[in-house]
């Protein structure tokens, strides 16, 4: 049964994945990284880059990104041999839904995912995904920030 580990690319993600890895190896389970690509109705499904080159498909850019994420956070941690070994899914969609449904059909024994903690107006305006998969997973979910200090326990 595998960890899932939901990432946006965040350094909130960062320490999420980290965390899962070093779950994932006590435990000896196998680490999923998540990334849900979200692409709205109601907008154009590509990012156009800021030095002005063509558009580019959303799942392109994703792509790159995962890649980007994945050997930014192994090189910094190449003790974490499950991190090492993490298999990476992309998946377009509504991103709690998605984690969620990912996890149900890899029948995952928890979901890692980071939050950036917002509260208050911020909270109720942006609102978390991270909040919304706790609410509506059927499995353990585990929410994680990134603050100083918090990755060296």
């Amino acid at each position: 049964m595998p960890i899932i580990a939901a990432t946006d690319f965040s350094p909130d993600s960062e320490a999420a994945l980290i965390w899962a890895g070093r779950y994932a190896a006590l435990v000896g389970a196998p680490l999923t990284v998540l990334h849900v690509i979200h692409d709205p109705a109601d907008a154009a499904g590509f990012y156009r880059s800021e030095k002005g080159d063509a558009p580019e498909a959303m799942s392109d850019v994703a792509v790159r990104m995962m890649s980007e994420f994945l050997d930014k956070v192994c090189n910094a941690n190449p003790d974490l041999a499950s991190i090492q070994a993490a298999v990476p899914e992309l998946v377009a969609g509504l991103p709690a839904t998605r984690i969620v449904e990912v996890a149900e059909r890899e029948d995952a024994q928890l979901i890692v995912i980071g939050s950036r903690g917002l509260t208050g107006l911020s909270s109720i305006l942006v609102g978390s995904v991270a909040e919304r998969v706790a609410q509506i997973a059927p499995i353990p979910v585990v929410i994680v920030k990134s603050r100083k200090g918090c990755l060296n326990q």
